[in-house]
C-alpha cells in the first residue's frame, strides 16, 4: 500500500504548476528553515554547555569503583583533585573559545559596518552580547569553584559518596567472608 502512495505523491507534486511566486515562496521557506536550524545549533552547541555537562556528570559510580580498586583515602583525595583540575582545564578551553569568537565577531562587526550591512551588524552585535555574557558566567563559575559553592562542588560530593559506598561494600564483604 505504501508503495502506491509514493507514486501518488510524486504525481500530485508534478501536477502542480510552477509559478514564479511559488518558486520564490519555496526559496524563502528554505532560507528561513536554514536560519532557524543555524540558530538552534548555535544555542545548543555553546561552549558553556560543556561545563554544565561536566558539572552534571555522576561521579558516584567512579568513586565506588575507585574505592573497590584502591580503598586508600589519599587515592580518593588525589582523584578529587584530578576532577577539579579537569574542570579548570575545561574553564581555560572554554574561555579561549569565547575570547577567539569575540575577536572574530568584532572583526565581522567592523567590516560589515563599513559595507553598510545594518541588519547583519545587529545580528553580530547580538551574538557578541551573548558571547560576552557567557564569558562572564564562566569567570563567575571559576570564582564560585574557588569559594566552594555547592553547585560547583556537587561533583566532588558525588565522588565522595560513591567512594564511601565502595568502602562500605568492601567492609561488608569482608565481614560476610569471615562469618
Amino acid at each position: 500500500m505504501g508503495l502506491f502512495n509514493i507514486f501518488k505523491r510524486q504525481n500530485s507534486d508534478s501536477n502542480k504548476k510552477a509559478t514564479p511566486e511559488s518558486g520564490l515562496n519555496d526559496i524563502q521557506e528554505n532560507t528561513v528553515n536554514k536560519q532557524d536550524e543555524a540558530n538552534n545549533n548555535l544555542v545548543a552547541a555553546m561552549p558553556i554547555d560543556e561545563i554544565y555537562k561536566y558539572l552534571q556528570t555522576d561521579f558516584e559510580s567512579r568513586g565506588y569503583d575507585d574505592a573497590l580498586c584502591n580503598p586508600d583515602i589519599s587515592y580518593r583525595d588525589m582523584n578529587k583533585k584530578l576532577i577539579v583540575s579537569n574542570l579548570r582545564v575545561l574553564f581555560k578551553q572554554v574561555k579561549q573559545i569565547y575570547t577567539d569568537s569575540l575577536s572574530n565577531t568584532e572583526f565581522h562587526i567592523k567590516s560589515r559596518q563599513q559595507a553598510g550591512l545594518i541588519d547583519i551588524v545587529e545580528l553580530l552585535k547580538n551574538r557578541k552580547d551573548t558571547l560576552d555574557s557567557h564569558l562572564k558566567e564562566v569567570e563567575k563559575m571559576e570564582q564560585d569553584l574557588d569559594k566552594d559553592e555547592v553547585y560547583m562542588v556537587g561533583m566532588l560530593l558525588s565522588y565522595e559518596r560513591g567512594f564511601l559506598r565502595g568502602l562500605a561494600a568492601l567492609s561488608l564483604e569482608t565481614l560476610n567472608i569471615k562469618k
